[in-house]
């Protein structure tokens, strides 16, 4: 598992100033300074970096990394949050990963794991359980599973009261629909069955459009967005 995160040098940067002096100076000159403004000072200093240490430790998701090796996924069982990154590494031998039973509205995924296909990414979206196999030796036991719990009250479901798209398939354009009235912009993301992103907007004028498809290759996609505490998540395809 991978936190991208922030440094305690943060937090020490911004601590200096409470003390009215740079790193390496000497700290009794902070008896130069009255008392009610050293306590104002630091109080103000103190907020603001723990502030900022949250965000750089926090704001980032996590990748969950899944060894595929010796008739094994390794560890079987993950827990995750909406949107962080679910990462299939191959190791040895000839198998597949491949979505057996997961939540309702969630999209499906079925990728070889062998030495010319070493890794695949899932992000998922929709609280629940995902199970999932090796098709080649689910006889033998090689199974695994991954649940994924709400970190931040999002309501990490299907929701059409974010957006509506259609048709599907889709040919030259994806039309999407707003359905929410909230003065919210919209985050709207499309990615291939490998997760990597093929359209990434954001929508604050929530006005109808649509999404140019001709220079995206025939396929699976899966189309997330988000709105406040909404999150929709929709698996379509394209055919030229």
């Amino acid at each position: 598992m991978i936190r991208n995160g922030g440094s305690f040098a943060i937090s020490y940067f911004y601590l200096s100033p409470c003390l009215n002096v740079c790193p390496g100076h000497d700290f009794g000159a902070i008896n130069t300074i009255p008392h009610h403004f050293k306590v104002h000072r630091m109080k103000r200093y103190l907020l603001l970096s723990v502030a900022i240490f949250g965000v750089f430790v926090y704001s980032f998701a996590t990748v969950h990394t899944i060894v595929v090796a010796d008739y094994s996924f390794t560890p079987r069982s993950v827990n995750a949050y909406p949107g962080d990154t679910i990462l299939w590494s191959w190791s040895n031998g000839t198998h597949t990963t491949t979505s057996v039973t997961i939540p309702t509205g969630a999209a499906t995924w079925n990728s070889n794991m062998n030495s010319t296909s070493t890794s695949f990414m899932y992000v998922p979206a929709i609280l629940g359980t995902y199970n999932y196999e090796c098709t080649i030796h689910a006889s033998m036991g090689m199974t695994g599973s991954f649940t994924v719990v709400s970190n931040t009250g999002i309501n990490a479901v299907s929701s059409s009261r974010v957006i509506s798209v259609y048709p599907n398939p889709a040919s030259t354009v994806l039309h999407v629909q707003f359905n929410s009235s909230a003065d919210l912009p919209v985050s709207f993301t499309i990615t291939d069955m490998n997760g990597k992103t093929v359209v990434k907007k954001k929508f604050r004028t929530l006005r109808d459009r649509d999404i140019d498809l001709q220079s995206i290759p025939n396929g699976n996609y899966v189309i997330y967005a988000t709105q406040g505490n909404e999150a929709f998540q929709q698996q379509f395809v394209i055919a030229h």
